[in-house]
């Protein structure tokens, strides 16, 4: 059961890509809120200006501490592109990425 959750919550995640790429080309907001709901979880969704997606899926209604969680998490992608070793679009595999992004969501979420 937990499986099939984890993989119901990805599948969600991959619907509302449609949505967000309609929304990312007629807003310059970054930050693009609550975009898509199925049952009692919600889809957040922070643009960056490069394009670039950063999807969570919630239950919560905490809209100010979401904001602060994607700004805080897109701080630490910039991070990981101005690093000469990465490759862009590549997996980001640091644990300390993962390690930090956790803390975040613990802080906020």
């Amino acid at each position: 059961q937990r499986e099939d959750a984890a993989q119901m919550h990805q599948f969600i995640l991959h619907a509302a890509l449609d949505i967000v790429q309609d929304l990312a080309w007629t807003t310059s907001a970054m930050y693009l809120k609550a975009i898509d709901r199925f049952n009692d979880l919600v889809v957040s969704v922070y643009v960056t200006a490069g394009h670039t997606r950063l999807m969570l899926l919630h239950d919560s209604r905490n809209d100010d501490g979401i904001k602060s969680f994607f700004q805080e998490v897109h701080e630490l992608y910039i991070k990981i592109l101005l690093n000469p070793l990465y490759l862009p679009g590549s997996r980001i595999a640091s644990s300390h990425f993962d390690t930090k992004v956790r803390a975040l969501a613990r802080k906020y979420l």
